[in-house]
């Protein structure tokens, strides 16, 4: 038997990182999840030397990956003879990192397999050198495995182990659980990584893959049995990518669970017959992407092609059968002038959209948006120093730079409260200093509340355990 010790800095349930665990158990091992918030590394690291694990985990994307490294340096001072592994988008897209001297293994793409036979092995004292998925560092030489097939078979995966967090952190144990109904997603946004990861794997099998709704609906069952279940998130980047499984899905659902859901739709997939089933299953919340109020942006510069009018003709079914919905809006983009952020307020302004969310965007190498950046030297700093959120400000080089930040802060209210938005406009302008981060940490806090179900106790927590890596250190 083999430990693993998983440690993150957010206190947030990752999917990605339950499916490890309850894959990595399958085979007789063990996994713990650990979080450093900053205020306890100390106390964490005599845990982790308590709990004595053979390996300790990372989920590593790109501008978290300095906080990974320092504090992977960190236990590997202290813990010397432990393995660091990498997993996440960055090692994937960025293998290089596995250079720096604290990591000893990276994976790159889908884990659980690779992650497993990798414990098999150090279980059996054995040589792990050309596991597939894996690139690792062996006495100064770093050995590059290729990624082995995709998963076809969805349902052969075990269900994600829904304990991994809340044995420790039991204020994570919400009212909500996330479910995924399948992996990949065909389109090619220029702002994300989809388009690389195909690549990457190429003739690996098929990229999008979908679980059978059985195999969905017994997990959501088991959740349903064994927590105070409420409100079901599907968190797949766009749901009903295949209308005619989503249709027999939510039919199932509808007979067989009964719980109000959430879901991620696309603007240019809705119809009526869709949002008429996901009304009758149950649905509460649909979220989907606005990106910007600019045509001209959205269609040229992200790649993403959706029209006003699809957005609009949305959110009119939507309204019609009074399913609430969470727009995804992005500020600080390349070529964005002022009056271009304007229009993403008054977009959203236009279809009423219960919950405005807004980020800044943060253009990732290896993305087509983020070469794009690169190439035109629009970014700040240098290529891969990236916040480690995209709530805080702008790595993009921009004439209003400060105005379109300021008007991020205050998306929300100036949405939900439209008579404002002229005053807004001008206080913005003219530098007039408002608390800018406490009035993002209200809306943001009620939006997230709202649109995904959860309880006022529940959202306050998690807001304080993450305070440090969302808003503490923003610009005002």
């Amino acid at each position: 038997m083999a430990k693993l010790a998983f440690i993150q800095s957010l206190a947030y349930e990752y999917l990605g990182t339950m499916y490890l665990s309850s894959s990595i158990q399958k085979n007789g091992h063990l996994a713990e999840a650990f979080i450093e918030d900053g205020s306890r590394i100390e106390k964490l690291a005599r845990e982790l030397a308590g709990y004595n694990p053979d390996i300790i985990g990372f989920y590593c994307a790109t501008g978290m990956h300095r906080w990974v490294l320092n504090t992977a340096g960190f236990f590997k001072k202290r813990l010397p003879d432990i393995k660091i592994i990498l997993g996440g988008p960055h090692p994937t897209f960025f293998p290089e990192i596995i250079r720096e001297w604290p990591v000893d293994i990276i994976c790159r793409g889908e884990g659980e397999s690779a992650l497993q036979e990798l414990l098999d092995r150090i279980e059996r004292n054995e040589d792990y050198a050309d596991i597939e998925n894996l690139w690792v560092k062996k006495n100064g030489n770093i050995f590059k495995n290729d990624v082995r097939p995709l998963v076809e078979d969805l349902d052969s995966i075990p269900f994600p182990d829904r304990q991994l967090y809340i044995r420790r952190y039991p204020f994570l144990n919400k009212s909500q659980k996330v479910f995924v109904t399948g992996r990949g997603c065909p389109f090619s946004c220029a702002f994300c990584f989809n388009a690389p990861l195909k690549d990457l794997y190429k003739e690996k099998g098929r990229y999008v893959r979908l679980r059978s709704a059985e195999n969905l609906i017994k997990e959501i069952k088991e959740a349903q049995h064994s927590y105070r279940l409420r409100v079901v998130y599907l968190q797949d980047d766009t749901f009903a990518l295949d209308k005619n499984w989503a249709l027999g899905f939510l039919g199932r659902y509808r007979q067989d669970i009964g719980l109000p859901f959430i879901c991620l739709l696309r603007a240019d997939l809705i119809d009526e017959e869709l949002i008429f089933a996901l009304k009758q299953a149950g649905c509460k919340n649909v979220f989907f992407g606005v990106e910007t109020g600019s045509v001209r942006l959205r269609k040229f510069l992200l790649k993403k092609e959706i029209t006003d009018e699809q957005i609009y003709r949305s959110a009119r079914l939507l309204k019609k059968y009074r399913i609430k919905f969470r727009t995804y809006n992005m500020f600080g983009l390349p070529d964005e002038t002022l009056d271009d952020a304007f229009r993403t307020v008054e977009l959203n302004i236009k279809i009423k959209t219960d919950y405005p969310w807004s980020s800044l965007l943060q253009p990732f190498p290896g993305t087509e948006l983020g070469d794009y950046a690169r190439e035109q030297d629009l970014l700040e700093g240098d290529k891969l120093c990236f916040e480690t959120s995209f709530f805080k400000k702008s790595s993009i080089k921009l004439k209003n730079k400060a105005e379109i930040e300021n008007l991020h802060k205050i998306f929300f209210f100036a949405v939900k409260f439209p008579l404002l938005f002229p005053l807004l406009k001008l206080i913005i302008r003219k530098k007039i200093v408002l608390p800018y981060n406490l009035l993002f940490l209200s809306g943001y806090l009620f939006s997230f509340k709202e649109s995904e179900g959860l309880t006022w106790i529940e959202t306050i927590k998690i807001g304080i355990s993450n305070l440090r890596n969302f808003f503490l250190d923003s610009a005002a």
